[in-house]
């Protein structure tokens, strides 16, 4: 019963972060801009926050294993939401590069502890369709947030930072609720970065994949659409049919990969990605381009629960989270390539843009075939 509480504790609280999330970055170009920042400032402050967000993956995951799961995820919660209240202050604009900057970071803290407390408390059989749930929490915040953020934003932008601090102070009171949340008294032998990152190459290279796509569409969908003559209406539309799919079936997806094979299943979500990256630009109608998003947003991010179960099963003991820090850095990192090399090729052509996409996927897909390193410590489960 323990570990069941601790599991939708933990759906709770990610949910909530992720409405937090994205009751605010949306949103905070738009702060910026009507602060009289540039468009340079914008872009030097959500850099800062990505920058720090990446860099923290590994230091948290081995604070988690270290010191518990518990702590760093409330020193993350505490710290987030206490710098969404700094937006309320009459602050200097180019000292929110700073402020976003170690918010970043206290937002990134609390991913690797989480998927580690995840992958301690679940059997190893069960981890895929464990990580897809958690991912359909995820992908309902990013439903709901952007919507009620924009809506309370109409009347009153700095309400959005206010609402956005208590939902991450709701979250920090359910995760005090939690009990048991220490991964192992003692650590003996800590495993290195640099070695766990060797380990888990392999399922590096294919989440580069996806994670080089999100970065990628996350900077070049608007724009796009736009292009193609979207309103922002129809902007919106697109990323809610991309998620809905990717809620709903996450969970469902995970269970398949744990059935069928996690990396055969985290391959076939790559080609798909690369089938509709290569498809995008061919396409004129905006309706299309939403619906194929529909489409899309079932396949592409179903491989994700699956290579999160992986990279926990390769965990050595003890090291859940620190092994969860290194594999998110990694990914992070991906992303932050692809936002800049595809916002770069994307004002050379769309079709850059999405080929370079397509070719990514393709590429990440193909290292399946590289030999798996073996581990010579067999992972156990932390009752």
């Amino acid at each position: 019963m323990n570990q069941r509480r601790t599991l939708w504790t933990l759906y709770a609280v990610n949910f909530l972060d992720s409405v937090g999330m994205w009751f605010f970055v949306p949103l905070l170009p738009i702060f910026i801009g009507r602060r009289g920042g540039s468009a340079a400032l914008v872009g030097a402050v959500v850099a800062a926050g990505l920058l720090s967000n990446a860099a923290i993956r590994y230091p948290a995951g081995w604070a988690a294993d270290r010191f518990g799961t518990k702590p760093v995820m409330l020193a993350s919660m505490g710290v987030t939401a206490l710098l969404f209240l700094a937006y309320l202050l009459p602050l200097p604009i180019p000292l929110f590069i700073l402020v976003r900057f170690i918010q970043g970071g206290a937002q990134g803290a609390y991913f690797p502890a989480a998927n580690g407390l995840l992958a301690e408390i679940s059997p190893p059989e069960e981890r895929g369709r464990v990580f897809g749930f958690m991912q359909s929490t995820s992908m309902a915040g990013m439903l709901i947030g952007p919507a009620i953020g924009g809506f309370i934003a109409l009347f009153n932008l700095g309400i959005v930072f206010a609402v956005t601090a208590a939902v991450s102070l709701v979250a920090m009171a359910a995760l005090v609720t939690l009990h048991n949340v220490r991964v192992e008294a003692a650590l003996e032998a800590p495993a290195r970065a640099l070695h766990i990152a060797r380990t888990l190459l392999p399922l590096i290279l294919l989440g580069a994949g996806t994670s080089y796509m999100i970065g990628t569409f996350d900077t070049i969908w608007p724009l796009y659409m736009t292009y193609r003559g979207a309103s922002t209406f129809a902007v919106g539309l697109s990323f809610v049919a991309f998620a809905l799919p990717a809620m709903l079936l996450s969970s469902q997806a995970g269970a398949l990969g744990d059935r069928f094979g996690p990396r055969r299943f985290i391959v076939v979500a790559l080609l798909f990605t690369a089938f509709f990256a290569a498809l995008y630009p061919f396409v004129t109608s905006v309706p299309w381009l939403i619906g194929l998003g529909l489409v899309e947003g079932a396949f592409t991010i179903s491989g994700v629960p699956s290579t999160m179960a992986e990279v926990s099963r390769s965990s050595e003991p003890g090291h859940q989270a620190r092994t969860q820090g290194v594999f998110q850095t990694a990914q992070t990192l991906a992303q932050i390539c692809g936002a800049l090399i595809g916002g770069a090729l994307y004002t050379l052509s769309p079709t850059y843009a999405f080929l370079a996409m397509a070719a990514v996927c393709l590429l990440a897909a193909s290292t399946a075939l590289i030999r798996r390193v073996p581990r010579t410590t067999p992972a156990t489960e932390v009752p």
